[in-house]
Order: structure tokens, then C-alpha cells, then sequence
């Protein structure tokens, strides 16, 4: 007799042994013959189907005319019940019940009592407890022994006194004169077993045991109502699943084949489902077994494990209360949570934002006696995470130390990552030495982490060092840790370093995503480079990436830091267009951008969006009406001096309407305003930028406020009799006549592109020019005569009394004055007594520029005026043309101030009323042109100084407007020209 071990059953994620269903209609066919048996059909058949069967393995189990039984002097030639009973142990071990009714098949259709032993001992031994569930199986040989001896081989004892056994009606005596006690009251049933759960696979088989004791000769087995689920797995079920339409039931398509399941194959079935991303499915097939009655065969394969797999299913805030339902609903079962359950509940709570309920939650596992593992502690670091609590997080690494857990690498991670955004970089690199100690290798997210918490706090060489410390761990540098250094520059405002690492980024492969992006266009942006962020937002776009909220935030700002108001205000156009809300750092850049322009049409755009976001709960201004106060107190939050000057506006603008509707006696003996900052915020400027800017506007506009900052914010406080004294004047009306009401048009963005558009191209075409005729007309103050420099202001003098005299405009005298001092800085030897000649001559050539012909005056004329003889200013006339060429192109200081003032918008008739500065300007002009020290400047600059000098004694806030620093790229930085006759001027004018 062969003694080899026969093969152990395939697995099958708790599913019976393949083929069984379909392989034994095939073979076991009743035989012609008056035998009891099965006929053999044939060797190799039989061969071919207990291979595919995987019941045994032919090599251990040999199928040809030897295995032929022969008992006394009879033979049976066939392949009868003994030969299923070879093929069949391993998996009647494992299945009690499926024992039980072969041996009942086999005891009622066979005469041959050998074989009746074989199916008793088989049966038996299925059913002893310590053999189910043995990882060392019986070998074949003991199988097929009789029970005298299977008694001294395993420990366990045969029934041994008589009971009645219910075999096709009839009692049945056993071999050896023992009696078979009732199967379908044995008690062999593992106690405290691995195989207890298994019962429920074993009630499938049963199903499908009774199908194929019905099987006739030349049925098959699915043609007599046979269960086609025997020989699946969950892999299979899934695929059922996945290939139904949405409209198919779930439960129609596999219900059977939940038969076959444990719970545990049932969970992985479901969460198998769920990575699939056919949650939907998972939660049909699982509400449906919850909805069975609990006599049902299926019900208990909802239990500990399955109702665990569906909490951690349940991921968004509309899910939690589900989750909290279903763990209501186990405990109502009986069901006791364990730490897995509790770890997953905490983990629901977490992506719902609900991090209280979270630490509810675990405290209420602790108080059940649930001991936290691992995964539990890394749950908990994460709420602490979230909460802001680094302390507490750190204080986990301890507890685990305490408990004899030994913390991973994602423990350490999160840890660094809770110290990170605390903002404690130091604590950060403590917990990394913790991990090195530990003997924990660091990985690609603990290098991110660290190098992250260097950049928050600016510290971009430290981050620097860390990527150098991983780059020679040989630690990969993935999409994550790029974007955090880069995030870094960005902080520490060091964006060519920002563009280096981008371009190392790409040689190693790594492909950037919209973290990235954003990142490096905030870099841009801090560098002042507009121009590379727009790029950077086409390569992104490019790509396929779409722009989110931080994006466009980082372009407006971008094009804050560059003035371009018309680029900001169509990209936040668009971002509203893709579903983007701008949040008040936008909403605080694209003020500063469009009233830092200085253009009239782009402020009264802000003065528009300042009421639009206050509409949606942004710059909301509160007031304290508190009856015991004497002070009547506004404040609200704004955090760049363009969103402080619109919310000063309109709050002033707001007080007149106040006192004209309530009299003064709903103001107090004193009122207050206060501004705040945000906690965080990227546009968020200096404080003492922005009191600078306050202060300046409200003395140019003789406010009684005063301006001081108390306790990092910003606060404005007068008496109200002096307040609202001020509020009737004419400067408050002047100061505030664009935030008043029925000045702010509505405009669409395409009419005010429009119409900034050509007045922009307009007027840099014109300054084009004026370069032009600076570069070619420059004046040399070191050739200049000294001794008319020496009469500058009788020169300047006397060509305002010529002009007049002679009936010319202003523009013209400044002309005039223009050619004289180029003609004096030829170096030409002139007597210093006839200057005035030259300078009556020269006013006649500019005349002839600007004046109309009608307005020329006689020779006649001007010698009765000036006593010159007409042929002496013919002369020196003919004279002056030679020295100059014949070019008498020039561009006086006042002229290129009108081009400045037609820039801002001052043409527009309507905003007339917004011009402070056109009344003051011609005194300045002429006490300009009074001082030799703006001889040798530039036009452009001498204008640009005299209007930033009185824009500040106006108190209009920009003093030198993006728009023109844009056209001029004049810029008011320390040494610069205009910087030096801006200081020169308001000596001048001071002196």
C-alpha cells in the first residue's frame, strides 16, 4: 500500500478545493455491471481529473490497473468510492460536514465492508479535534486502515456504545461489530480552534455535496441544479463584479459564492473592492448581509473582521456617521471592538476634520481596556498633527519607548512633520537624532520633512545642508523633496537658487507637479520676476496641470511685485472662472497692485472690489458700541498699503455719512480705528510700511488722526470735534472724492483694458521720443558759462517777464529756457552782459516750435518790448540754429510732466475732482527752473522729481506710481537720479 503523504488542497483565500463540482459527474459514472461500484472509465481519465482536481498529487497517489481493489476472490475492475476516499482526504480533513455525507453516500451505495471502514476512519479522523486544522496530514496509507488500527495511531476513541444511524432509512451496522453514532448529531467539533470560522465554508460544500449524489448518469452537474462557486476564488469573484453594469445587482451575480467564503476572505473580497475603486459595490454586498436575519447561514460572516474593513471603508465627513453607526451597530451585535477597529474609527475621524471626536475615540478604547499598538500611535501623532500639538506628538516617541514598541520610520516622519509645522526646526532635528539612534534609516519623506521645516523659518542653507546629507546617504530625491527646497528659496527670497534646483530636477527625471509649480512661481514672484512666473504658469498649463487657488495666488502676487495691474485683474478673472475662491491674500494683492499704479481707472477698480469682498465677509469693519466707552471704536484686518488706503477711504467716506445723517451727536468725545495683520498671510507687508503710507495721506489731506502702532497693529485716534471739523472741509473732499459713492462707476474689465491700454501705448511711444531727444541734447554742466550759472534765477526771471510780454505759453518759456541752456553749454565764448539776448532769441526759436504762427510776434514787436535791435536777433537767431544744427528739438521738464499726469489718467474729465496736484505744480516748475542744480539732469528726471515731491506734499500714496516707474524705469531706490533730485527739490522747496 502506497504511505505517502497525499498533496495539501490548493488555497484558495478560504474557498474548497478547485474542480470538485465538475470533475466527479465525469468520472464517477454507475457501472453496467451487478457490482455496487463505480465504473472506471479509464486510467488516464481518471489521472487527468484528479490532477485538475489538485486533490492529491499523482506522483504520491499512483491511478493505473494496480489501484484495481480486489477483496477474497472477487475483483472489482472499477474506480469505486475507496478511490474517492484516496483522492478526497486532505480536503475531507478540512470540511466535517462533507466527511460526514460522503461516508453517509458511500455506507448506503457500497456492499463491500473494506470500504465501509475506509469511509468510517475517514470520517473520524475528519472529525477528531486534534487533527483539524493539523498542519501534518495522515498519510494516504492511513486513510484506507481499519479502525482497530487507526485507534492506536490517533488520539481519539470510537464511539463504542450502539446508536442509531439514519443511512437510506435502515439501520447499519459498523465493521467489527461497532456501532456508527448519528452524524447529524456527532460532536466532533474543534474547540477553541483556527478552523472554528470555517464552518461557514463547510456549509457551501454541504450544498454542493447534496447536488452531486444527484447526478445521473450523463448529467453534468450544473444541469441538476449544481453551484457553479466551488472552484473560485476572490480574485474571481472580483472579477465577476467588476465586469457587471453599474445597473447589475451584486448579490444576484455572487450570492452563491458567498457560501464558499470565511469572513476573513470576505473582508480582503471587500476591501479589494474598495482599492478598486468599487466602494459602492463593497457596500452593497455588505449592507445586504447586515440586512439578513441572524438565523441566516450567511449572517455570521458579518463579524470582527468585516464590519472592521467597511469602518476604515468610510473615508469623508458625510461617511463618519456611518462609521459611528456601524460600530454602534457591532456592539448591538455583541461584537466587541478591538484595537484594529478603534485605530480604524480614529483614522475616519481624521479625514472628516474631526480631530476631538478622534481623541474621543481613543480615549474610549483605553477606558475598555484596548491596548494601543503601533498603528493606533501613528493615528495619534496625526491628530496631533493636525491640532497643532508638536509637544504632544514628541511625547508619543516616549510612550512607545516606555511600552517597548518600537517606532518606524513613518512614526519618526510624522513626528518631524507635527515639530515642522509648529514651527520648531530645532525640535525637528532633535526626533531626527532620536531616529538615527534608534538605528532607523531615514527616508526620502524624513529628509522633506526636515528640509521643510528649515524653509519655513527662512533658514535655507540648513535645508541646503540636509538635501546634501541625503544626496550622500544615497537616499532618493523624489517630486516632494524638490518642491519643499524650492519652497524654501521661495521663503528666504532666493529665487535664481529656486531656478537652479527646478533645472536639477529635471536632469535627474523627476517631473514636477503643481506643488512645484506653485512653489517656484511664489519664487519668481518674491524676486520680482513676473515675466518667469507667467512662463512657468504657461509650462504648467502645458503639461496638463491645472492651476489651483495657490497658483493664482502666487501669479497676482507676482504681478504685484511687477505692476502689472491689467495682468493681476485677468488672472484673477480667471481663477474665479475655474471654480478658485481667492482668499484675502489675493484679495490684499490685487488692491496693492491696482492702487499702487497710480492709474485713476485701476483705483477706482480696487475702491470696486473693495466692496464686492466686502460683500463676502472680507474687510469687514466693526465697531464697539459699548455704552460705557467714551471712544467709538472701528477695526478690521488688511494687510498691504493698498488694502489699508481703500479701507481708510471708505471708512472716512462712511464717517461723512454718518454725521450727515445722524449729527454729530452719534459720535463720542473720541473715535479709534484700528487695522489689523494676519497671523500669515503671503502678501503681508511691514508694519512700518504701511504707517508710513497712513501717515502720509492723512497729513497731506490735513486729517487731526493720529497715526501709532500699539501692540503690533496699526491705530488711528482723534477727538471727534476735531474729526468732524475735518469732515466738512474741502481737503476731505479732495482726499476722498474716488471712494464716494457715485465716483465709482462700474466699468467692465474690457472697457477699462481697453481704454488704459491706449493711453499706455500712447504715452510710452511719447516718452520713446523724449529719451530720443535726451540722449541727443544732454547737457553738459561743466561747459556751462559760469557766469550766467551764477544768475540762474534772474535767467529764469526774466524769461517768465518775456513770456508774458510776449503772450506765450508756459510750455513755451520752459522750451526757450531748454534752448538757452544748451546753447550756454557749448562752451562758446559769450560776453556775459548780452545773456539776455540769447535768451530773448532763444524764446523766439521755441515760439516758432510750439506756438502757433499767428501768435509769433514782429521783430518790431520785440524790440519795442526788449529794446534788441531787429537785425541783432536775426543775427544771433541764424547764430544759434548753425551751433545746434539746425535741430532745435528739445523737451522741457513741464512737458514731460503733462506725459506723466495723461498716464495717471488726469486727462479723464470726470476725475477731475481727483486732482490735487495740477494747481501746485507751475510754482514748483519755476522754482525748479530757478536752481542751477537741475541744469544738468535729465528732463524726464526733473519732472519725475517735482511730482513725487508733490504727490507727497499732497499726501497721495504711491509718491511714484508703478504705472510711470514701468514707462521711465526711473525708481526712487537710494542713489538713483530720480532718488538725488527728489532730494535736491525738497531742499529747494524746504530752504
Amino acid at each position: 500500500m502506497n504511505t505517502a503523504r497525499a498533496a495539501a488542497p490548493r488555497s484558495g483565500a478560504g474557498l474548497g478545493s478547485p474542480g470538485l463540482a465538475e470533475s466527479f459527474p465525469a468520472m464517477l459514472v454507475p457501472s453496467t455491471s451487478a457490482s455496487d461500484s463505480w465504473a472506471l472509465p479509464s486510467s488516464d481519465l481518471i489521472t487527468t481529473e484528479l490532477e485538475s482536481m489538485s486533490l492529491v498529487d499523482t506522483t504520491f497517489v499512483p491511478l493505473h490497473s494496480s489501484n484495481i481493489h480486489s477483496s477474497g476472490s472477487h475483483v472489482y475492475k472499477s474506480f469505486d468510492v475507496h478511490s474517492v476516499h484516496h483522492a478526497s482526504a486532505p480536503v475531507l480533513l478540512e470540511n466535517q460536514e462533507l466527511a460526514r455525507d460522503l461516508c453517509d453516500s458511500t455506507l448506503s451505495s457500497c456492499s463491500d465492508n473494506t470500504f465501509k471502514d475506509s469511509a468510517i476512519n475517514l470520517f473520524s479522523i475528519a472529525s477528531t479535534p486534534d487533527n483539524v486544522g493539523s498542519r501534518s496530514d495522515p498519510t494516504v496509507a492511513e486513510y484506507l486502515e481499519p479502525p482497530s488500527r487507526l485507534a492506536q495511531r490517533h488520539p481519539f476513541q470510537l464511539p463504542t456504545q450502539p446508536a442509531r444511524v439514519a443511512l437510506s432509512g435502515e439501520d447499519k451496522a459498523g465493521p467489527s461489530g461497532t456501532s456508527i453514532s448519528d452524524p447529524a448529531t456527532a460532536s466532533w467539533r474543534p474547540r477553541d480552534s483556527p478552523r472554528a470560522r470555517d464552518k461557514q465554508r463547510g456549509q457551501g460544500y454541504r450544498k454542493l455535496w447534496q447536488q452531486v449524489t444527484k447526478v445521473s448518469k450523463g448529467q453534468k452537474l450544473h444541469e441538476s441544479g449544481g453551484l457553479p462557486f466551488s472552484d473560485m476564488t476572490v480574485e474571481d469573484l472580483l472579477r465577476i463584479i467588476m465586469r457587471l453594469a453599474p445597473q447589475d445587482s451584486s448579490i444576484e451575480a455572487i450570492e452563491q459564492g458567498l457560501y464558499y467564503l470565511d469572513s476573513s476572505a470576505l473582508a480582503a473580497l471587500l476591501k479589494e473592492l474598495a482599492k478598486q475603486g468599487h466602494i459602492k459595490r463593497s457596500v452593497e454586498i455588505f449592507d445586504w448581509l447586515r440586512s439578513l436575519e441572524t438565523t441566516h447561514e450567511l449572517a455570521p460572516l458579518c463579524d470582527l473582521y468585516t464590519y472592521t474593513t467597511m469602518i476604515s471603508q468610510c473615508g469623508s465627513h458625510q461617511q463618519l456617521r456611518r462609521a459611528l453607526e456601524l460600530v454602534a451597530e457591532m456592539r448591538s451585535r455583541g461584537i466587541q471592538c478591538n484595537v484594529h477597529t478603534y485605530s480604524a474609527l480614529m483614522n475616519v475621524c481624521i479625514k472628516a476634520n474631526e480631530l476631538d471626536l478622534a481623541s474621543d475615540v481613543y480615549q474610549q478604547m483605553l477606558d475598555e481596556g484596548c491596548v494601543p499598538n503601533l498603528v493606533t500611535y501613528n493615528i495619534l501623532i496625526d491628530v496631533y498633527v493636525k491640532k497643532g500639538q508638536w509637544e504632544q506628538a514628541v511625547g508619543i516617541l516616549d510612550t512607545l519607548e516606555r511600552q517597548g514598541i518600537q517606532a518606524e520610520v513613518r512614526t519618526y516622519n510624522t513626528v518631524i512633520s507635527a515639530c515642522n509645522k509648529g514651527g520648531q526646526p530645532e525640535q525637528a532635528l532633535k526626533v531626527y537624532d532620536k531616529m538615527l539612534a534608534a538605528g532607523i534609516k531615514p527616508s526620502a519623506t524624513t529628509y522633506t520633512a526636515l528640509i521643510s521645516a528649515y524653509g519655513k523659518r527662512g533658514m535655507v542653507e540648513k535645508a541646503m545642508e540636509i538635501f546634501q546629507d541625503m544626496i550622500r546617504r544615497g537616499c532618493e530625491r523624489n517630486v516632494i523633496t524638490y518642491s519643499s527646497l524650492i519652497s524654501a528659496c521661495e521663503k528666504a527670497g532666493r529665487w535664481e537658487l529656486a531656478l537652479d534646483l527646478f533645472n536639477k530636477m529635471h536632469r535627474e527625471n523627476c517631473k514636477p507637479n503643481v506643488v512645484t509649480y506653485n512653489s517656484l512661481i511664489a519664487a519668481c514672484a518674491h524676486g520680482g520676476h513676473w515675466e518667469k512666473a507667467c512662463e512657468f504658469m504657461e509650462q504648467m498649463q502645458r503639461q496638463g496641470f491645472k492651476p489651483d487657488s495657490i497658483t493664482y495666488g502666487a501669479l497676482i502676487m507676482a504681478y504685484e511685485k511687477g505692476g502689472q495691474w491689467r495682468r493681476a485683474l485677468k488672472a484673477f478673472e480667471a481663477m474665479q472662472a475655474q471654480g478658485c475662491h481667492p482668499d484675502g491674500s489675493v484679495i490684499n494683492s490685487l488692491m496693492e497692485v491696482l492702487w499702487q499704479s497710480g492709474v485713476t481707472l485701476a483705483q477706482v477698480k480696487a475702491l470696486q472690489l473693495w466692496s464686492l469682498a466686502n460683500k463676502n465677509g472680507q474687510f469687514r469693519i466693526y465697531t464697539n458700541t459699548r455704552s460705557e466707552s467714551d471712544c467709538l471704536q472701528y477695526s478690521t484686518l488688511a494687510f498691504t498699503v493698498g488694502a489699508v488706503i481703500v479701507t481708510l477711504l471708505r471708512w472716512l467716506a462712511e464717517l461723512r455719512s454718518k454725521l450727515v445723517k445722524d449729527g454729530p451727536g452719534a459720535f463720542r468725545s473720541k473715535i479709534m480705528f484700528t487695522l489689523h495683520k494676519s497671523k500669515q498671510a503671503r502678501s503681508e507687508q511691514p508694519l512700518a510700511a504701511i504707517q508710513e503710507a497712513v501717515s502720509a495721506l492723512l497729513v497731506g489731506g490735513g486729517s487731526p488722526l493720529l497715526v501709532q502702532v500699539l501692540d503690533n497693529t496699526l491705530a488711528l485716534e482723534a477727538p471727534s470735534s476735531a474729526l468732524i471739523a475735518w469732515l466738512k472741509t474741502p481737503a476731505f473732499a479732495e482726499l476722498t472724492f474716488l471712494a464716494q459713492g457715485s465716483h465709482v462707476k462700474k466699468m467692465t474689465l474690457d472697457a477699462l483694458f481697453g481704454e488704459d491700454v491706449a493711453v499706455a501705448a500712447r504715452c510710452t511711444e511719447a516718452f520713446a521720443a523724449v529719451r530720443r531727444v535726451e540722449d541727443a541734447r544732454l547737457i553738459n554742466l561743466a561747459l556751462y558759462n559760469p557766469a550766467v550759472l551764477q544768475q540762474r534765477a534772474q535767467v529764469a526771471q526774466l524769461a517768465l517777464k518775456y513770456s508774458a510780454a510776449f503772450g506765450f505759453k508756459e510750455d513755451t518759456m520752459y522750451d526757450g529756457l531748454q534752448l538757452f541752456d544748451m546753447v550756454m553749454s557749448r562752451g562758446m565764448a559769450i560776453n556775459a552782459n548780452i545773456w539776455p539776448l540769447y535768451l530773448c532769441a532763444c524764446l523766439l526759436l521755441a515760439a516758432h516750435q510750439g506756438e502757433a504762427p499767428n501768435s509769433w510776434p514782429t521783430y518790431d514787436q520785440v524790440s519795442l518790448l526788449t529794446g534788441f535791435g531787429s537785425e541783432a536777433l536775426s543775427s544771433l537767431e541764424r547764430s544759434i540754429l548753425l551751433s545746434l544744427n539746425n535741430d532745435l528739438s528739445c523737451i522741457s521738464a513741464a512737458r514731460v510732466i503733462q506725459l506723466y499726469l495723461e498716464r495717471l489718467g488726469h486727462y479723464l474729465p470726470e476725475f477731475k475732482g481727483a486732482d490735487r496736484i495740477s494747481p501746485d505744480l507751475p510754482a514748483i516748475q519755476f522754482k525748479t527752473a530757478c536752481s542751477p542744480l537741475s541744469i544738468g539732469m535729465r528732463p524726464s528726471v526733473v519732472a519725475a522729481g517735482m511730482l513725487v515731491v508733490v504727490r507727497r506734499m499732497k499726501g497721495l500714496v504711491p509718491a511714484w506710481p508703478m504705472s510711470l516707474q514701468i514707462m521711465t524705469t526711473h525708481t526712487l531706490a537710494p542713489g538713483t537720479e530720480l532718488s538725488q533730485c527728489v532730494g535736491h527739490l525738497e531742499a529747494l522747496l524746504h530752504g
